[in-house]
């Protein structure tokens, strides 16, 4: 049975992450591997950077429904990309990407007028994830804990595999201890997309979307789509006719 869009607010307020299953459909996700084979060739790294620039078939995801509408309740309707990347581990590849988090730690006492930036990542899975295809693992509730990681730790006490279906997307804090285990699997890769979340007043750490498409949606696309791509820094109103746009862009109207 599914969750309303208040539970998977409070599971993810609670555990630091949420799955959200089969946000992708089984045709969506052959498509979307079959234009990641094709955007990787010549790349020797395991990831393939700035992919709304390399083919139009990942801008929808940009503001897809299942995992669009959770951002949104999450962290409010002003909120843009960091960055859209994806990534192949190849079979028997990869080395284990170690305990870390992908947001700042904050002070500790907390000024008194100190306000939370957000990032909050996904991660579009496109292959079934399995712990011998090595996973994402998970502290849950790590989010809240204000600290790094204990470095130099395999395991971690009440650490949670997080195993998936083709399909299924992955709604992770950037505060959330993650790290992430190598493919053992003989012959089949892992493949993800990741569209990494943050609020529209904050300033990109990396000098993302400047390529020609997104250069050319951030300036004349449908509003949300501008927003997504870092067009407004927080201080814009919302256009009155914003909702329907979306509507039309996720296909309800």
């Amino acid at each position: 049975m599914s969750l309303t869009l208040s539970e998977q607010v409070a599971q993810f307020e609670r555990d630091g992450y949420l799955v959200v299953k089969q946000a992708l459909s089984k045709e969506q996700v052959a498509l979307l591997v079959e234009r990641v084979i094709a955007i990787s060739e010549g790349f020797t790294t395991r990831e393939i950077p700035d992919i709304i620039d390399r083919d139009e078939a990942f801008v929808p995801l940009l503001v897809h429904p299942p995992v669009f509408n959770v951002m949104r309740a999450l962290m409010g309707p002003k909120l843009q990309m960091e960055s859209v990347n994806a990534t192949r581990i190849k079979p028997g590849k990869g080395m284990p990407v170690g305990w870390h988090m992908d947001s700042h730690v904050y002070p500790e006492p907390l000024p008194p007028y100190w306000y939370f930036p957000v990032s909050i990542n996904c991660a579009y899975y496109l292959d079934d994830i399995t712990q011998e295809k090595g996973p994402l693992v998970v502290v849950p509730g790590s989010h809240k804990s204000g600290a790094n990681p204990p470095e130099g730790l395999d395991h971690i006490e009440g650490q949670v595999e997080v195993l998936v279906d083709a399909g299924d997307a992955v709604i992770f804090h950037g505060a959330l201890w993650h790290a992430a285990l190598p493919n053992l699997h003989p012959t089949e890769e892992r493949r993800a997309l990741y569209y990494n979340h943050l609020q529209s007043f904050c300033k990109y750490r990396v000098d993302n979307f400047k390529g020609d498409r997104s250069q050319q949606l951030r300036e004349s696309g449908p509003f949300y789509i501008q927003q997504m791509l870092g067009k407004f820094d927080g201080w814009h109103e919302i256009p009155a006719d914003a909702e329907e746009q979306l509507a039309s862009l996720q296909g309800s109207k």
